[in-house]
């Protein structure tokens, strides 16, 4: 016997709208900095510019990336996907992290190549200035992006406030090289586009584990598993229940767990206090959107075998 209960698909609908603007804001704003950072790049050859606005260009086609996967998962389930689209948006948060891997491995190459080389900086207070002045416009569009992305729990537009955060500290990084060369410390400009690749690739790994993890059908823990297994507690006791599976589908939580009742209970209240558990557990955590309970008597509780996970 089982009770299912289905949550929360018009809370999805409304915050869809907000994560696609804040996408496409994103686009602009990376287009922007491409242009204006290639301009000081050409005018000062600065490395360390040059690793700033290459990642600015990944940024932009990341950005891109991110608005498919928003879109994506923003339609319902269908007969293919029943479960939704919500994974397209770890999908794109991927593609995202292969885009900051390859563009720190493309500044690696270009800082060795110019050393070998040789390459002369001009640098003027003025590009100093400009490079200033879109530091805070990366802080303000991690901040605003991110905060999105939190509230919506996409993964595509973390991903995208991550690239800002990672652009940020690049452009820190760029503007400390460009002002030591200013005045007259060139060896500074090729380490400051090392340290922007070294930034990128930290990013790319701690990103790229998340969204692996959850295409995996790794299970969520943290506070969210403890607030399932509470309510379990309270519904039906430490030991009256077992074989909890909990997997995650971009924000979404689809769990199953087999729920202990009375051996004497009839059909009716069976059900009943499946639908109970399962209308709890979507009620009062909102990632949960599917919570599938099935019901088994007392004195025929069957554990799990290796196929499921004893909870």
């Amino acid at each position: 016997m089982t009770a299912q209960a289905q949550g929360h698909p018009h809370a999805e609908e409304a915050g869809s709208g907000k994560k696609t603007s804040a996408a496409l804001l994103s686009v602009a704003i990376n287009l922007a900095l491409i242009l204006t950072e290639g301009a000081i790049f050409l005018f000062t050859g600065s490395l360390s510019v040059f690793a700033d606005a290459a990642h600015s260009l990944f940024d932009l086609a990341a950005s891109v990336f991110a608005v498919w996967g928003v879109r994506m998962a923003a339609r319902p389930p269908s007969r293919l996907h029943p479960y939704g689209h919500e994974k397209f948006e770890n999908v794109s948060s991927l593609i995202q992290v292969l885009m900051i891997g390859i563009i720190a491995l493309v500044v690696v190459g270009e800082v060795a190549f110019n050393l070998a080389n040789g390459y002369d900086l001009h640098v003027s207070m003025a590009a100093v200035a400009v490079l200033g002045v879109t530091v805070f416009v990366d802080l303000g569009a991690a901040r605003y992006i991110g905060s999105v992305a939190e509230e919506h729990h996409s993964y595509a537009l973390e991903a995208d406030a991550y690239h800002f955060t990672t652009d940020l500290w690049a452009k820190l990084a760029a503007l400390g090289g460009l002002t030591a060369a200013r005045f007259g410390a060139d060896w500074v400009d090729p380490i400051g586009a090392l340290t922007v690749a070294a930034i990128m690739l930290y990013i790319a790994a701690k990103l790229g584990l998340r969204s692996t993890g959850v295409l995996l059908d790794r299970a969520p823990g943290g506070p969210l598993e403890e607030q399932v297994r509470q309510i379990l507690a309270e519904e039906a006791g430490p030991d009256g229940y077992h074989s909890l599976r909990m997997r995650q589908s971009g924000k979404w939580v689809f769990l199953d767990v087999v729920v202990h009742v009375p051996t004497a209970s009839t059909f009716a209240e069976a059900h009943q206090r499946a639908h109970q558990v399962s209308t709890r557990l979507r009620e009062e955590i909102p990632q949960v959107r599917d919570a599938i309970v099935h019901v088994e008597p007392e004195d025929h509780v069957q554990h799990a075998d290796g196929a499921h996970y004893d909870g």
